[in-house]
């Protein structure tokens, strides 16, 4: 007779607790209400964007730009992209600051062409980046300590830009270790999507608004030039030889030894060494990204022009590469 008891209150515990985790399943997702989340890295003409329902429900927009990638029709490059919607679940609560959150659905605009061109510009269909169906995903709530975070998702939190990286989260966040990737959250504005403060320019665009007359490296691919108006930033990608390289400069007035970073790279970096670009001192350094990748960057202050400038690579192979003569190269005086 007591085993009998103990199994019926069992029994009414477990539906308890079912109950209970339905319910917080049922009305979980209404408390990111009115956010929007981006995942993107800051150093590329890509972003994935999302809107989030309180059913779980969910859908956005992905989209890469390759400016640098031309052809007969579509002299002003190539975007890569979709728009997508699907379903998420609660799966549990992982801690008072985190909750395991799967992907069950995800499809992408069905109707839309595989490939057009319109205004000079080649659209191309592309499944959406930082996502996929199946995924469990983990969200972390404002306020979450950050200790424990790998640097990939410091990285995709963007918390390494702020000045003096913080110790919480200071919004929502939904990490994926599959994807290698992180949505951040921000309050939505009237319903209107997060705005790109990057500015995608020509080659004489950039030289007219930032004074900068730069030289692409011969046999580099996909050159895109973009502006970043509130830093005054240039930046310059391209890939070459397999490797993808980020080039930027900005205005700055530093002292005697001093650099800024401003490479968008934030990785523990080793084996750094003082070295000298068109006569002007910096660093260069490596480091792994956590995958098969590597990255290298070089930074370097022009004290007479008041620039500093980096740049950087990331490639599975950096043997036998010189940065610092790709850098010396972009940044040389051009002659007539």
């Amino acid at each position: 007779m007591k085993k009998c008891i103990a199994w019926v209150v069992a029994l009414l515990l477990a539906m308890t607790a079912f109950s209970a985790c339905a319910e917080q399943g049922e009305n979980f997702f209404e408390r990111l209400k009115g956010l929007e989340w981006t995942f993107s890295s800051g150093a590329g003409g890509w972003s994935t964007d999302m809107r989030i329902l309180p059913d779980g429900s969910f859908s956005g927009e992905y989209h890469d730009s390759e400016m640098g990638e031309t052809g007969e029709g579509y002299p002003d490059g190539t975007v890569y992209g979709c728009s997508f919607t699907g379903k998420m679940s609660l799966v549990e609560q992982v801690n008072e600051n985190t909750w395991k959150i799967r992907v069950d659905e995800l499809k992408t605009d069905e109707t839309a062409e595989k490939e057009s061109i319109a205004d000079g510009i080649r659209f191309v269909l592309a499944p959406p980046y930082g996502l996929s169906e199946g995924d469990e995903m983990l969200l972390y709530r404002p306020g979450t300590p950050v200790e424990g975070f790998t640097e990939e998702m410091l990285f995709w939190a963007h918390l390494m830009e702020m000045e003096g990286t913080p110790t919480e989260l200071p919004t929502w966040f939904l990490s994926s270790e599959k994807n290698d990737s992180g949505f951040v959250a921000f309050q939505a504005e009237s319903g209107m999507a997060l705005a790109n403060p990057w500015t995608d320019m020509t080659a004489e665009q950039m030289k007219e608004v930032s004074g900068l007359a730069l030289n692409v490296p011969e046999g580099a691919e996909n050159v895109l030039y973009r502006w970043l108006a509130e830093e005054k930033m240039a930046e310059m990608q391209f890939t070459w030889e397999n490797g993808d390289y980020c080039f930027r400069a900005m205005p700055a007035s530093l002292k005697k030894g001093e650099l800024q970073d401003i490479s968008g790279m934030y990785f523990s970096w080793e084996n750094v060494e003082e070295v000298t670009i068109n006569g002007c001192p910096g660093t260069i350094g490596q480091a792994n990204t956590g995958s098969e990748d590597k990255v290298e960057r070089c930074l370097w202050y022009d004290e007479a022009k008041g620039i500093m400038y980096s740049l950087s690579v990331i490639d599975t192979d950096l043997d036998g590469l010189d940065l610092t003569a790709i850098a010396e190269q972009i940044t040389a005086a051009k002659t007539n």
